[in-house]
């Protein structure tokens, strides 16, 4: 968070690209319980980051779904 109160949605969308690496990392079957408890504190983290990110740039998600996608050059 920025002073003031304010969000910065880059530092978010920072956050969830950490959060995403780790669950990445620590694979489907974890070994321990510490394990268990991080991947499924990385899961909340990640939900609850997302639904901020959702209620900060809702107009924006709206617009991209209605601009058709781009061709990918291969």
């Amino acid at each position: 968070m920025l002073p003031g109160g304010r969000v910065d949605v880059c530092s978010l969308e920072a956050d969830m690209a950490f959060f995403e690496a780790r669950l990445s990392l620590a694979g489907d079957a974890p070994g321990t319980l510490y394990q268990l408890a991080q991947i499924k504190t990385y899961q909340t983290l990640g939900v609850l980051l997302g639904d901020t990110l959702n209620t900060l740039r809702p107009q924006s998600q709206a617009d991209a779904a209605k601009r058709p996608a781009e061709p990918v050059n291969v």
